[in-house]
């Protein structure tokens, strides 16, 4: 940014903000360079630099088309990036593209408020600031070519893992339907797992031991219960009759 060598450029910084505010605000010029030469400290700077020349409407003008311009690029940026603070909950969200790509919005931005001065520059200096901003604007569109390579890049291997990952399904599946023998061998369904739970719980039903002489798998269903011998009494009335 050119550096300004007038007279307001020369005042503080403070007073200089409050005449862009003003100016900002349409306040008149007459009314502005009043209230500018009051100041005491614009006085002061006056009389050490300017031989207590008091401030005019050319200087004023001469502001306005500088210094004042320059004010106003510069907040337009700072408004940019309160708003780009502002919404980082949502840049850094799912789906949302990434925080350099945001910034560089936002650079390119900053540049076309830079034409301003492009455009208002004559000359020498214009044609200075014209290939200083040619050049910006190279590395600006190399930077946005380098990003849509970048873009293609992700864009294939998402393309090419998606592939891969049906593949791959395609196959375990495929060797799944060849060993399925091997794979479903001890499976048990739900009615058999109940019965070992049941099994393991209350043990076997009454009567439905397995018979040690012959396997259940054979069609055994389980001995037949023990007799009970008589007792004497009962034998007893038996040879009596």
């Amino acid at each position: 940014m050119k550096t300004r060598i007038g007279k307001i450029a020369r005042l503080p910084r403070a007073v200089r903000q409050e005449l862009n505010r003003r100016l900002h605000e349409g306040e008149r010029g007459d009314r502005l360079t009043e209230w500018l030469n009051a100041q005491p400290e614009v006085q002061a700077v006056l009389a050490a630099e300017f031989d207590g020349r008091a401030i005019n409407a050319q200087n004023l003008s001469d502001w306005k088309r500088g210094g004042y311009r320059d004010w106003i690029a510069q907040q337009e940026a700072l408004e940019l990036a309160e708003r780009l603070g502002e919404d980082t909950a949502e840049l850094t969200a799912e789906n949302r593209p990434p925080l350099s790509d945001t910034l560089a919005l936002w650079l390119a931005a900053r540049y076309a408020v830079a034409t301003r001065r492009v455009a208002e520059a004559e000359g020498v200096e214009g044609w200075k600031l014209l290939h200083e901003l040619c050049g910006d604007l190279v590395e600006l569109r190399r930077g946005d070519h380098s990003a849509q390579r970048l873009r293609m890049e992700r864009e294939r291997f998402d393309f090419e893992r998606e592939r891969e990952r049906e593949k791959t399904e395609e196959e375990f599946w495929a060797w799944a339907r060849e060993h399925r023998d091997e794979i479903c061998k001890g499976y048990l369904s739900p009615e058999e797992r109940m019965m070992r739970v049941r099994k393991i719980m209350f043990g076997d039903p009454p009567g439905k031991e397995p018979c040690p002489a012959q396997p259940a798998e054979n069609g055994c269903s389980g001995c037949a219960p023990p007799r009970v011998p008589a007792s004497s009494t009962e034998s007893d009335q038996a040879q009596s009759r």
